[in-house]
């Protein structure tokens, strides 16, 4: 397992990056007229000087617009947000909502996120933490009062913890789930952890020691919601709007499953032909909202990932470096993945429902971010060809995909 820093010193780092910049100002997305002559540059680059996936590191290589990449991967919508230098210099929407109609997406288009929704649950829970209402290295049984951890050989005398749960080391089963089409029937949470129809999975269990190795584990996250649910005494989407939506003006932002038509301007599922899906509604619904349920816009995340590298009203210091360190045996701290230290730290995180491809991730240290959704399922290598545009366009110093591979783990078990 690679090094880390220690805590206190990733504090310290986290209180003086970029100390200049005024948060209240930066946290919006930059409209064209206000953006620098040289972000503008740099951003035209990005949009207009991207590579094939197979020859990223051939500087002769073609190079293709936005618009013609997401036309050869059969991806109709995306949104896109880029952080340098701690400000937002810009969101934005390319293509439209469904391959069906003109409507557009923009910086304020929903797309399903996938397991981003994990780091908002973190994040959801670190405000908890923050409060006083929760402990992270309290047994886990000590709050949850609508179900209990199952007895077997490997919980039974070993306490679990949330600091576990959100870095995928508390044992528990089930990596991820199965999507809803519009005309099922979703099951509660209390049904997606006993296994009980119309879940479609296995109940979740203790597989492996709690703390002895990592393995990604959503039915673990659903724990944790109904841990946050059993002590807010609030439906999870509410806790969620409380205590991270609300206070980083993530307007669009929601858990509520599933999403209504009312919130409008969503961007829909395609296959990866492009083709629509989840048909006649046009998008899933993801039951497990705090591991996939998660529904947000570049613009909003841009302000959440901003948040997470500097905001001292949202989260301490002190609890921003206990989230951004590796939890042992992990590749995880308390939510993202983790890589690097020091100067070359960054936290990041992908989400893959069947439709929707999405990323994000965080350089603390240097205040630069990048975010994009997509709505079709040949999203993934089009957001890498992305980031490697944003690589050569702002000239960031932490490489991809080198910077952000799967550390050796030991005795871990990642899926």
């Amino acid at each position: 397992m690679s090094k880390t820093l220690p805590k206190a010193i990733i504090a310290l780092s986290l209180m003086s990056a970029c100390a200049p910049v005024a948060l209240a100002q930066d946290t919006q997305p930059q409209p064209a007229a206000a953006i620098a002559d040289t972000d503008a540059a740099r951003i035209t680059q990005f949009e207009t000087r991207l590579k094939n996936l197979r020859e990223y590191d051939n500087p002769d290589a073609e190079r293709w617009t936005i618009e013609q990449r997401m036309e050869n991967y059969g991806v109709p919508g995306m949104g896109v947000a880029i952080i340098d230098k701690g400000k937002i210099v810009f969101a934005k929407g390319y293509g439209v909502q469904s391959a069906t109609s003109d409507a557009p997406v923009d910086a304020n288009t929903v797309f399903s996120a996938g397991s981003v929704s994990k780091i908002i649950n973190a994040a959801l829970i670190l405000r908890l933490v923050q409060e006083g209402q929760l402990d992270l290295d309290t047994d886990i049984n000590r709050y949850l009062t609508s179900w209990k951890v199952p007895e077997n050989e490997y919980s039974s005398g070993n306490k679990i913890t949330l600091r576990m749960l959100l870095s995928h080391t508390s044992g528990f089963s089930q990596h991820g789930f199965e999507d809803f089409l519009p005309d099922e029937a979703l099951p509660t949470a209390l049904q997606t952890l006993n296994g009980e129809a119309p879940a479609k999975h296995d109940p979740v269990r203790i597989l492996f020691t709690p703390g002895s190795k990592m393995k990604y584990s959503g039915g673990g996250i659903t724990v944790s919601q109904v841990l946050v649910e059993d002590v807010t005494g609030m439906p999870y989407a509410e806790a969620a709007r409380k205590y991270v939506f609300a206070p980083l003006g993530m307007t669009r932002s929601t858990f509520v499953s599933p999403l209504p038509e009312s919130h409008g301007n969503i961007a829909r599922a395609h296959d990866s032909d492009g083709q629509p899906k989840a048909l006649p509604r046009g998008y899933e619904s993801f039951p497990e909202i705090a591991a996939s349920g998660l529904w947000t816009s570049a613009g909003d995340m841009a302000r959440f990932v901003l948040a997470l590298m500097q905001d001292e009203d949202f989260l301490t210091a002190e609890l921003r470096a206990d989230m951004l360190t590796r939890v042992p045996l992990s590749w995880h701290g308390l939510g993202p993945r983790l890589n690097g230290e020091g100067d070359m730290l960054v936290f990041h995180h992908g989400g893959a429902n069947d439709h929707y491809q999405t990323w994000i991730e965080g350089q603390p240290v240097h205040g630069n971010g990048f975010i994009v959704l997509t709505n079709g399922e040949a999203g993934r290598p089009l957001g890498y060809e992305l980031r490697f545009s944003a690589d050569a366009a702002f000239g960031w110093p932490i490489p991809f995909p080198d910077g952000y591979r799967e550390p050796d783990l030991g005795a871990s078990e990642e899926e």
